[in-house]
């Protein structure tokens, strides 16, 4: 149902937007970039560290810019119970999205955003005791919503600071830090 749900809104987005997008729209592979972060899940599980890689894709319109990412993050730990004695818990998860993100206009170098989009997340949790396993994977649309800093280190390269809040799986929040390399343009 939530598949259907965020397909139909995808589409009716597009449909919406489509001819204003197309007029404006400069799309194409401009920046490249990774990030690392602190990514704080949903309880049970604790807080831990996260990765990710990026890329600036252009302008959807004028305002608006598009970029892809790639998240990663994962936590593992041993606890138990005196009933099943010494356990080991691992979570993973992995999201593939795209992220619509709007440049607030400043008169500062240090540029402003804020976003979201969506993206496939791909998770799975697995817990191991001496006398029993069990694992469960899950995969399903999900949203994000980011802000964020960009600002200039040099001509090819600008550093980011971002905050995002994924919705989905096991929903996060996360702040990152990192780098992206421009490509030209």
């Amino acid at each position: 149902m939530r598949v259907l749900f965020f397909c139909t809104v995808v589409v009716l987005l597009s449909l919406s937007f489509g001819s204003a997008v197309m007029a404006g729209s400069n799309i194409g592979l401009y920046s490249i970039g990774g990030k690392i972060g602190l990514v704080m899940p949903e309880d049970p599980i604790e807080s831990t560290f996260g990765l990710g890689v990026h890329a600036d894709l252009g302008q959807i319109t004028k305002d608006i810019h598009l970029s892809a990412l790639i998240d990663y993050w994962r936590k593992s730990y041993d606890s138990g119970t005196p009933l099943y004695g010494k356990a080991e818990w691992n979570w993973t998860e992995i999201i593939i999205g795209a992220t619509a993100k709007y440049f607030f206009k400043t008169k500062s170098i240090i540029e402003p955003y804020a976003g979201g989009g969506l993206g496939l997340t791909i998770g799975r949790s697995k817990w191991e005791t001496e006398n029993y396993d069990d694992s469960a994977s899950d995969t399903d649309f999900g949203l994000h919503f980011v802000g964020g800093l960009e600002y200039p280190l040099s001509p090819t390269m600008k550093g980011i600071a971002e905050a995002k809040y994924h919705v989905n799986g096991a929903d996060y929040f996360g702040i990152f830090a990192g780098i992206t390399f421009l490509l030209g343009k």
